[in-house]
């Protein structure tokens, strides 16, 4: 199992009204943290299946799909680090969770660990 914290704010974009552009650089930002956080620990995460919790840290609350989709960036590139398709639920199981933080302090804990078969 691995349990890491990643400096990287999720926000809510459903109800944003923002160029496409600012969404692909943020949703880039994102997938790209993500992966500079995993990548010395690629070989600790464990084998199919797993289960992945993806925890915003942030101010504010989100009801369930905002956090969902806040996290889509994310889901996407942890997705690709481990070979799968993200919906493939053989594979992977994801579950989202978030916690009041710090003002003006976002961040996201990943746990990624091993599923019973």
């Amino acid at each position: 199992m691995i349990s890491i914290s990643i400096p990287v704010k999720l926000v809510s974009e459903a109800n944003m009204r923002e160029h496409w552009a600012i969404k692909n650089k943020r949703k880039k930002h994102q997938q790209m943290v993500v992966q500079y956080a995993l990548i010395g620990l690629k070989r600790d995460i464990p084998a199919s299946p797993v289960h992945v919790i993806i925890t915003r840290v942030g101010v504010r609350k989100l009801d369930s799909d905002n956090l969902a989709g806040s996290a889509k960036g994310v889901r996407d590139q942890i997705a690709k680090i481990l070979g799968c398709d993200d919906g493939d639920e053989a594979r992977v199981t994801w579950e989202y969770r978030q916690r009041r933080g710090v003002p003006k302090e976002y961040s996201m804990d990943l746990t990624i660990a091993a599923r019973a078969k």
